[in-house]
């Protein structure tokens, strides 16, 4: 572990150094992280390719850190949620922000269908993969790495037993990043010779040409430059306790409570599925499946096959299938209940909370990138290819056709660029855009989509609908139904969009 520790610092200073150095990486946008996960790859794959074993004790240690890590950044995702929330009664407003909520729920949505549609149509049978591979355009566009990590536990899972899951996800997340980035930059040249938006002559040149992401990210600094920010602020006296060692204590109780609600959990699903179990030996064969008729002669499964369905579908089985970041999850919120029950919440520093959450994924963007199966991802690269350019369709759609249908007439396309970004990386992305053509903010797309937020982000693009589609829908029914039923949920969305942006 302690090599494994020094090896990816190692990679993050020789990634920052690239970052700095490399103006392909400064444009791009492209975080340290993934280029030290990228250069550590190469160095696990080398020594690999040499038959030499040197790195193999480092990269099996690596191999557990994103399903800890990414436990670590759901544990501060409510946790580190400040309480303060600004509330408006200004009508226009309210519409604007549940067009947005509406128009996220119709991007990400669509990525599910599409990528059921195609895995159902064409890539499922042909290359025999299992339903949840449809899941991989929003694990890895609308997710991102983060989400990819945590879908890498969901897809290892009994239920569903697909461990490439969690590389294929890694590679559309990076494969979705570079994407939105660089086709960013080209719709907003087309709209800007198609004329949706004005531009101004003081930003013509931002506009018109790839974005100056380094004037960007110097321009909130130039007078305090002297004075570095802090990390966060100390919620407590040094004599007492270092500050930021009192965050991650809040941290690690958040943890220790998930880990004890999953304990929980896992005994009563076990306790449950043992009484299920007695339960179903004690009923005649009759209330089973009779005896005299086979298989064959009703083309039903047999009773055993019977028997494990039913098992799969009871609530305890789906409850206890659920990974331990959907607990620390719940957990960071209990502590922060706690805290504030007793009134003593302002001991959690909201800003250093997610400063160990960025680091935290950082290091995992890192691990999981560094210990990718590429013989995994070589074998199939073609489903990946074909779920990738999938995915691509539909959020340029989503963009250039779908947005100017849905969203506010006056700021349609800065914040459609914001959805894009988020659709296809991460919503940082989406701001890199937004600035290009929106360099004051003064759209008010950034706040719509803030405002926004909460209607989507904790169901979809890696929220709890996303995890939950796989082990409570795709390993237990047909992927013909959700395929259906979902598409035809898109359908009345996007309706419903185009009809209160008419109604306007």
């Amino acid at each position: 572990m302690l090599h494994a520790i020094v090896f990816v610092c190692a990679l993050l200073l020789v990634g920052v150094w690239l970052r700095q150095q490399v103006a392909w990486f400064r444009l791009g946008l492209i975080p340290a992280s993934l280029i030290a996960g990228f250069l550590g790859l190469a160095v696990i794959q080398w020594f690999r390719w040499n038959e030499r074993d040197t790195m193999e004790p480092i990269a099996s240690a690596l191999g557990p850190w994103p399903s800890t890590l990414i436990a670590v950044v759901f544990a501060a995702m409510l946790l580190g949620k400040s309480d303060k929330d600004s509330s408006s009664t200004n009508r226009h407003l309210v519409r604007d922000v549940m067009q947005q909520g509406l128009m996220v729920w119709i991007i990400v949505l669509g990525q599910t269908v599409v990528g059921l549609w195609v895995t159902w149509l064409w890539v499922g049978p042909q290359f025999d993969l299992p339903s949840s591979a449809g899941m991989l355009i929003e694990t890895g566009f609308a997710g991102g790495h983060g989400t990819a990590a945590a879908m890498g536990d969901v897809f290892k899972h009994a239920s569903i037993g697909w461990d490439e899951g969690l590389d294929l996800g890694v590679m559309m997340a990076t494969g979705g990043l570079v994407y939105g980035l660089v086709s960013g930059i080209v719709w907003i040249q087309l709209a800007v010779r198609l004329g949706w938006i004005q531009v101004e002559s003081s930003t013509e040149d931002s506009t018109t040409d790839t974005p100056k992401t380094e004037n960007v990210s110097k321009e909130p600094r130039p007078k305090t430059q002297s004075e570095p920010a802090s990390l966060g602020r100390a919620r407590i006296d040094g004599s007492v306790i270092d500050p930021l060692l009192l965050q991650i204590i809040w941290l690690a109780l958040a943890m220790g409570i998930g880990v004890a609600m999953q304990s929980g959990v896992g005994w009563v699903a076990e306790a449950f599925g043992t009484d299920s179990a007695v339960q179903a030996a004690d009923l005649p064969p009759t209330e089973l499946n009779t005896p005299e008729l086979s298989a064959a002669e009703t083309g039903e499964p047999t009773d055993a096959g019977e028997s494990q369905l039913r098992s799969r579908l009871t609530l305890a089985s789906i409850v206890g299938s659920f990974p331990l970041f959907i607990y620390t999850l719940f957990g960071g919120l209990i502590v922060r209940l706690l805290l504030r029950a007793i009134g003593q919440v302002r001991l959690i520093d909201e800003t250093t909370i997610h400063r160990i959450s960025g680091t935290s994924m950082d290091l995992l963007v890192v691990a999981a990138v560094a210990t990718l199966n590429l013989a995994a991802v070589a074998s199939l690269w073609v489903p990946l290819a074909i779920l990738f350019v999938a995915g691509s369709i539909w959020s340029t759609f989503c963009l250039l056709f779908l947005s100017r249908k849905i969203l506010p007439a006056e700021k349609w396309f800065p914040l459609g660029l914001i959805n894009f970004g988020m659709s296809t990386g991460t919503t940082a992305t989406g701001f890199v855009l937004l600035r290009v053509v929106d360099p004051d903010l003064k759209s008010g797309a950034a706040e719509n989509y803030a405002l926004a937020a909460p209607l989507s982000a904790p169901f979809v693009g890696g929220g709890m609908i996303t995890v939950a589609m796989p082990l409570v829908v795709l390993s237990r029914v047909s992927i013909v139904w959700p395929a259906l039923l979902l598409a035809t949920l898109l359908v009345v969305l996007i309706v419903l969009g185009i009809r209160s942006r008419r109604s306007r």
